[in-house]
């Protein structure tokens, strides 16, 4: 396998929150990790652990209190990312306004760049007219308004901070067949989420607790730790007090009850196939 590039490493990063008081509040300590080309890492933990500020730290929106952020200077990396509060993002009135500064968009006609537009909300499954009023949006169409834009720049780093927080299980779908397609042309994905299922997307798992990274490995290790007996109850998921998704929480009751599954499943068709060796 060829050696991948790092594009980022944070290296014992600490994030102190100022207040108008004199003490802060340290949300990260001690935050260390790599991101390299080609990576899906999805971001996990409970509330209040940390991992939105992944997403403001590598989008350039927190100052580091301590340690750094080094990025690969050998290459050229453009990052966008999506965060919770869609509306904070906006930067014109209408949805053409805020496709106006898309990458190659200033050299074409105006029916061109009216057509481009209108094929850019359809990669996340939006029909809506350009000249639709922002403000007029439900918080779901603004969320994907704000992914179709950082879609369209073909970033080498895309950042998503809970990106179907407020999506319909339709448009959820959309949202991940349309990031899976960047990320299949190159683009790294960093995708901070509280659903536990949509851990199995990912290739690499990040695990903040207590502002630290607790866990950074592979999926079906964190949510099944050593289950060479079958018996094993603490995880790194369950120590975290996360509760596992059902396709997972339903192999381990199986593995349990002396059930022998060739396959440790992450979601729902995982499980089926799994659970369909025991018919044999």
């Amino acid at each position: 396998m060829a050696k991948r590039e790092k594009l980022a490493t944070l290296e014992s990063a600490s994030v102190i929150y100022r207040t108008e008081a004199e003490a802060g509040r340290q949300v990260w300590s001690d935050v260390s990790m790599d991101i390299y080309e080609g990576d899906w890492i999805t971001v996990i933990g409970p509330n209040g652990s940390g991992k939105s500020t992944l997403a403001s730290v590598l989008l350039g929106l927190c100052p580091l209190s301590s340690g750094r952020l080094v990025r690969n200077a050998n290459l050229s990396m453009l990052t966008r990312g999506v965060l919770q509060i869609p509306d904070a993002q906006f930067v014109g009135d209408t949805i053409e306004d805020e496709f106006h500064y898309l990458p190659g968009t200033q050299n074409m006609s105006n029916e061109e760049r009216a057509e481009y537009y209108k094929e850019v909300l359809l990669t996340v499954g939006l029909t809506l007219p350009i000249e639709r009023t922002l403000s007029t949006l439900s918080g779901g169409q603004k969320q994907l308004v704000n992914l179709a834009a950082a879609l369209a720049a073909k970033p080498s780093l895309l950042v998503l901070d809970e990106p179907t927080a407020m999506l319909d299980p339709a448009a959820r779908k959309e949202v991940s067949q349309a990031v899976h397609k960047a990320h299949k042309r190159g683009t790294t994905i960093v995708w901070i989420t509280h659903r536990m299922d949509e851990v199995a997307e990912a290739a690499r798992v990040v695990a903040f607790g207590d502002g630290h990274v607790m866990y950074d490995g592979e999926p079906r290790a964190f949510f099944y730790g050593d289950q060479s007996d079958g018996q094993s109850t603490v995880t790194p998921c369950t120590s975290l007090d996360l509760e596992p998704p059902f396709a997972v929480q339903t192999a381990i009751a199986l593995r349990r009850q002396g059930y022998d599954l060739k396959l440790l499943p992450l979601d729902a068709d995982e499980l089926a196939e799994g659970v369909s060796t025991l018919c044999l």
